[in-house]
């Protein structure tokens, strides 16, 4: 077994200077570990912590069982045990985050050991602690009902079988919580099911949901303000059209958007940023295009942006950088690049960077130094082929160097043509856009003017979403013709 590539080497690797440290009180507490072999592996891995490069399986084995002939299954059978405690040591870091499940499960041992002046402290505690709650999700509206439902319980077991009335209007109560739980909980998955539906073509029947719906509609007041969030997001979802959803949904999420769970908060913006986006695009709304823009940066300064792992993810990051560059936020944009840049995956930043940098020198009419830029770029990864293709494009086209940007278009439409990995979507996508801007550039070169208004009504013809620089082209071609 190579030390450096087992699993035991790359969780270890994962954690903080602190989380290592609280990790080796856990493994030398004897509640958790008993063996002093586990004890001594783990020292020895720590002395070689964190490359874990010198160690191997003998000298461990050596250092551990000095009198005894070396045994590979018992070096691994050590491994799999102190992957175990790593593990629950894992569960107790999240266990901490879970003060509200930590407080109802002291109470469930309290009330086996029928010690009830100790149930009714704690019991006070938790219900001051749960009505601190800043934040409310799934885990929120089940602890809530969880521990109306241990309090009821508890002390009607104290009673006589058919004398704990006064407990009635409890258990009324703990009925209504359980359902406040169930409806949130469906609700966020219907939220969630929409975006993969957008995301990933994928299609599903939900057949409980749409029963919500209608349970819902028909009792409205059955839903709080987080819960009427999600459920006009999922209505306007299935009915873009309409748009008095939209405005009423950023409405009622100004008045609770502090109160929603992370996880839970990121879903909803990054629904509404998509249904903004198409708006804008699709609809040819300015006012969804300025909203658009303020949900971005509004979800980037939360700290709300889509993640690769632990690192902000690089279409993201582009993505923003070309949004705010397209809505001239320049100085906004210069902070974030350089911002964000660090919060990459460290492989990849710097290209990254230098991309959106060259981006910026464009947008700034800096057209040398962009071109400088993208010549820097590393082209492994084909959507940065497309990207900086297109911007040189625009620069040659900006620039007069036609003939220039003829020769482009040609190795442009060659690289669409064969390159077997690009989408669909995103070939036709492309190809549109060099094709149009190839006749343009013909008419410079002495093609028939006349031409231009069947060129303007075939790009307006095409839908937004299915041609690159749409926006652009026209803006071109109407200087051509005035």
């Amino acid at each position: 077994m190579d030390i450096v590539d087992s699993k035991i080497a790359i969780l270890f690797r994962s954690f903080s200077k602190n989380e290592f440290e609280e990790l080796e009180n856990f493994v030398k507490s004897p509640f958790f570990n008993t063996s002093s072999q586990i004890t001594g592996l783990f020292q020895l891995l720590k002395s070689d912590y964190p490359q874990f490069s010198t160690l191997d399986k003998k000298r461990i084995f050596n250092a551990l069982y000095p009198k005894e002939e070396f045994k590979d299954k018992k070096i691994r059978d050590l491994f799999t045990r102190l992957l175990k405690i790593a593990e629950e040591f894992l569960a107790q870091l999240e266990f901490r985050k879970a003060e509200l499940n930590f407080n109802r499960l002291v109470l469930k041992q309290y009330a086996e050991r029928n010690l009830e002046r100790h149930f009714s402290s704690k019991l006070k505690d938790a219900e001051t602690r749960m009505n601190k709650e800043e934040h409310h999700g799934s885990n929120y509206y089940f602890e809530r009902y969880a521990l109306l439902r241990t309090r009821r319980e508890y002390f009607e077991s104290l009673k006589a079988f058919g004398k704990g009335k006064e407990f009635s209007e409890d258990f009324s109560l703990e009925i209504e919580l359980f359902n406040d739980y169930v409806i949130f909980s469906l609700l966020t998955y219907g939220v969630h099911l929409e975006i993969h539906k957008k995301g990933f073509n994928f299609e599903y029947e939900y057949v409980m949901l749409e029963k919500l719906i209608e349970y819902l509609r028909q009792y409205p007041d059955k839903t709080d303000p987080l819960m009427n969030v999600l459920l006009h997001l999922i209505l306007l979802a299935k009915n873009p059209n309409e748009e008095s959803l939209y405005f009423n949904i950023r409405k009622e999420l100004d008045s609770c958007k502090g109160i929603f769970e992370e996880n839970d908060l990121r879903y909803i913006m990054i629904e509404l940023f998509n249904y903004t986006k198409l708006q804008s695009l699709e609809k040819d709304k300015p006012e969804f295009r300025k909203d658009n823009y303020a949900l971005l940066k509004e979800s980037i300064e939360m700290g709300m942006y889509p993640k690769e792992g632990i690192f902000l993810a690089e279409s993201s990051y582009i993505t923003v950088c070309a949004t705010a560059l397209q809505e001239k936020d320049f100085e906004w944009a210069l902070y974030f690049m350089n911002k964000y840049k660090e919060k990459l995956n460290p492989d990849i930043a710097a290209n990254a960077f230098r991309y959106c940098m060259s981006v910026y020198e464009y947008r700034l009419g800096n057209y040398s130094e962009a071109l400088k830029g993208f010549a820097k770029v590393s082209l492994d990864d084909f959507y940065y082929q497309l990207r900086v293709k297109n911007h040189q494009l625009k620069i040659y086209y900006e620039t007069a160097k036609y003939e220039s940007a003829l020769s482009l278009i040609d190795s442009y439409r060659h690289f669409l043509s064969a390159n077997r990995f690009l989408p669909e979507f995103v070939r036709v996508r492309f190809s549109n856009y060099v094709n149009f801007l190839s006749r343009i550039v013909n008419i410079h070169l002495g093609g028939n003017i006349a031409n231009i208004p069947d060129i303007i009504k075939d790009i307006e013809s095409i839908n937004q979403s299915e041609i690159e620089n749409k926006v652009w082209l026209l803006e071109q071609i109407s200087k051509l013709k005035a």
